[in-house]
């Protein structure tokens, strides 16, 4: 375990990296369960040279060709806020339900719900989409989000890694199009 300095630094470093493309009206949100433990990748993280795969698979539904031409390019970092950009102004914002990953400060991610609904009512109406990635995640958060009357998408979608890409694309895509 970190000490509590430590793990408010990470908290800073994640905040501020999801903040800089948090969208001025949040159209969908999508949460899903920590941050990586690898300090050197992050959905907001720009610089990210591999083992991206929710912002990969995140992208590949909304804007395919972007994607493609990011991957292409090498995972230009310019390319990838790019594409952060374009996920902002298209009003879409991801977070987590732990803020700072569960291994660092040894809390379960049922303890985290408490905070996270305070994020959530500080960020979006009850009637924004929010989008629950991971079963963990929805299993935690879709009972009790719909409980206080939130527009929670009832759809258990994977992480899309160790080879849930497909489905993950698949259920993501059902969501993004009944939205549109």
């Amino acid at each position: 375990m970190v000490d509590q300095t430590n793990i408010e630094a990470l908290r800073s470093k994640y905040t501020a990296a999801r903040n800089k493309y948090k969208p001025r009206e949040i159209k969908a949100l999508l949460i899903t369960e920590a941050p990586s433990c690898s300090l050197d990748k992050d959905f907001y993280f720009e610089d990210v040279p591999k083992q991206d795969s929710l912002f990969l698979e995140t992208m590949a539904v909304l804007y395919p060709n972007d994607k493609e031409q990011y991957l292409k390019k090498k995972r230009d970092p310019l390319l990838k806020e790019q594409l952060l950009h374009k996920f902002k102004e298209d009003g879409f914002w991801l977070i987590d339900l732990a803020e700072v990953p569960v291994e660092v400060t040894g809390e379960s991610y049922e303890a985290s719900f408490p905070h996270l609904l305070l994020r959530i009512e500080k960020a979006i109406t009850k009637q924004t989409p929010i989008i629950l990635i991971k079963a963990n995640v929805y299993d935690i958060c879709y009972p009790k989000l719909k409980s206080l009357h939130y527009n929670v998408i009832n759809e258990r979608l994977p992480f899309p890694g160790s080879g849930q890409q497909g489905v993950f694309r698949e259920k993501f895509s059902k969501i993004i199009e009944a939205l549109s």
